[in-house]
């Protein structure tokens, strides 16, 4: 059974890492999760633990985020309900991945070429066929000179 959790938020990630940072070493807590928010780079750190530690833990952390004016909130759950659990702390599945279904390339010679995955890999063509996956260069995409 979990007797505190304690949430965080900082702006930042490089902010959020030195405030859990200092959390752990102020106090025997254990840090759950960090999660990433939507937008404006806000960071929320999820901590377990007696009350004491987490109200201790929490208070070194939002003076560490005050000191590079980088804190947001935070919040103090004394023995939180199981339900807590299920909805923001999701177990991990485990279920192994399904393998990803390849297939070839063929030239017009009938000579492969690569094997890709089956599924589209290139935010910008959503083709299957297209070898560019998110984050290469914009000129890796087959269609690129059509997008023009």
């Amino acid at each position: 059974m979990h007797q505190a959790i304690g949430i965080i938020e900082i702006k930042g990630l490089a902010s959020a890492i030195t405030v859990a940072d200092t959390m752990a070493k102020v106090a025997n807590i254990q840090i759950a999760d960090t999660e990433s928010a939507k937008g404006f780079g806000w960071i929320t750190v999820k901590v377990e633990g007696d009350v004491a530690a987490v109200n201790a833990a929490l208070e070194a952390g939002e003076q560490t985020a005050i000191t590079t004016d980088s804190y947001i909130a935070k919040k103090v759950i004394p023995r939180p309900g199981e339900e807590i659990f299920t909805v923001f702390w999701p177990k991990e599945q485990t279920e192994p991945e399904k393998p990803v279904e390849t297939k070839s390339i063929v030239e017009p010679e009938n000579v492969a070429v690569s094997e890709v995955k089956a599924e589209a890999t290139c935010n910008l063509c959503h083709d299957p066929l297209c070898l560019r996956v998110k984050g290469d260069p914009r000129q890796d995409c087959i269609h690129f000179e059509e997008e023009k």
